[in-house]
């Protein structure tokens, strides 16, 4: 059997091209599908293509001309162009090859796809990321995340969260242009909660993540003001305690009425609420009777049993 492509069929018969499909996988597994892949050329095979650290220390200069030998004419002026048409160094790859006669062949198979990505890394605007910069920066974060570093998780976040404002456009109201996006990447619906709650973790060290904080979340409910779920509920309720931590009542009360008003059957509008009175945070006065009002409200909404045991054992506590 021939060694196969990264755009060739994928062995497995998903019908999907090899680089979309099982090219992460263990080479083990993919003999297991195909008995007469040749283990030994296959090794040979999946360690000859270009990877991204070996392009990136390439001069930009010397990149471009290998592109141009490989027959893509590159302009810089143009391939700013097409970084507004396409959202992944993949996909102005592909066209590449569509439109051109394109020669490589073989290890510079990918030369083309990691060219384009470290080409938009350096040539394009920071806020005009690629899909695999984004990505990547995702997963940075996590990692930051894991280590309990959420500054650092913050910081790296924000500039994909800038990369997303600028390709929103007019007419969304909701994430499912970019769930859509991203579904080989990561899951946007986690990631624009997952940074409101690293923010407001950060906050716990420098007061300034707060800030950040409500900037963030009041930017996401302005962009997507349709986005089902739960999803708007916790970023205004974010908005609020972060008002309260920075001991900024007034606008936590505002933010906390309107919650109301706009979601009257969510408990967690009143529970919120309740919280501010109930030593919240030190600075904020106490109002225990004011606190049990909004607890027992709230346990008239609440469904789910989990949200009753939590007010119930909130109602205990004030005892």
């Amino acid at each position: 059997m021939n060694k196969i492509g990264r755009n060739d069929p994928c062995p497995c018969g998903s019908g999907k091209k090899y680089k979309k499909c099982c090219i992460d996988k263990p080479i083990l597994e993919i003999e297991e599908m195909v008995p007469r892949l040749n283990y030994e050329n296959s090794m040979q095979h999946f360690g000859s293509f270009w990877t991204y650290d070996e392009v990136n220390q390439i001069s930009t200069e010397e990149i471009i001309n290998k592109l141009i030998s490989l027959g893509i004419p590159f302009e810089k002026e143009t391939f700013l162009e097409d970084i507004e048409k396409f959202c992944s160094a993949e996909e102005l790859s592909d066209n590449w090859f569509t439109t051109f006669k394109v020669t490589a062949k073989g290890r510079d198979e990918d030369f083309p796809w990691i060219a384009a990505w470290i080409l938009w890394e350096r040539l394009a605007p920071s806020n005009k990321m690629c899909m695999e910069q984004m990505s990547d920066l995702v997963e940075k974060g996590y990692e930051y995340m894991e280590k309990n570093d959420s500054r650092s998780a913050s910081d790296i976040w924000l500039d994909v969260w800038e990369a997303i404002k600028y390709r929103t456009k007019p007419g969304f109201k909701t994430l499912d242009y970019f769930d859509n996006m991203f579904t080989e990447s990561f899951f946007i619906t986690n990631f624009v909660q997952d940074l409101a709650d690293e923010l407001f973790n950060a906050g716990s060290e420098n007061p300034a993540y707060y800030e950040k904080c409500i900037k963030y979340c009041k930017e996401f409910c302005s962009y997507f003001p349709e986005q089902s779920g739960t999803i708007i509920h916790n970023m205004r309720t974010t908005i609020a305690e972060c008002y309260l931590y920075l001991k900024r009542v007034d606008e936590a009360k505002k933010e906390l009425d309107s919650l109301i008003r706009d979601y009257p059957d969510n408990p967690w509008s009143y529970i919120t609420y309740g919280d501010m009175y109930n030593n919240f945070v030190e600075g904020v006065p106490k109002d225990f009777k004011r606190a049990r009002e909004f607890y027992e409200k709230a346990l008239l909404f609440a469904k789910d049993e989990i949200d009753k045991q939590i007010i119930e054992d909130k109602l205990k506590d004030l005892n």
